[in-house]
């Protein structure tokens, strides 16, 4: 069984079906999509997409994506903005304890990465666990300008 994202081109697995497994991400362009093909061959339809599936990171997949993340100065606004910490990080960039170095980060960087020096001050400041600091750059992640 399979559900399609319309608006990114791809199918989600929602079980194994020949060479794909449960929980795969196919897009049109990859060779895999032949059996989606052929399962639609046979009668069958596209469910109605439901987002996809949560898959569990190990520790090190974990560690990997965190040293890894990176989002735009944008999306993270954005995100602060949405998840409800934006005013609190102005605040924070008025303050005059703030190390200048922070503030010029905050101002001109283009990029902001998970593990940077700057996002984990801003959520040591913040009160954010590391769960909430992937949870905002997840995020993040999903939207666009």
């Amino acid at each position: 069984m399979f559900s399609k994202d319309q608006t990114a081109g791809r199918v989600v697995c929602l079980a194994d079906y020949g060479r794909v497994t449960m929980g795969a991400i196919v897009p049109i362009t990859n060779e895999l999509y032949a059996d989606v093909e052929a399962w639609m061959a046979e009668g069958n339809t596209l469910s109605e997409f439901d987002g996809y599936p949560e898959i569990p990171m190990t520790p090190e997949q974990l560690q990997d994506w965190r040293e890894n993340a990176t989002v735009s100065a944008f999306q993270a606004q954005q995100a602060l903005d949405e998840l409800g910490y934006i005013e609190q990080v102005e605040a924070i960039m008025t303050d005059p304890a703030t190390p200048a170095k922070t503030k010029r980060a905050w101002k001109l960087a283009q990029e902001f990465r998970r593990m940077s020096p700057t996002v984990l001050e801003l959520a040591g400041a913040l009160g954010l666990s590391e769960v909430e600091i992937d949870t905002l750059f997840q995020h993040a992640l999903t939207i666009e300008a």
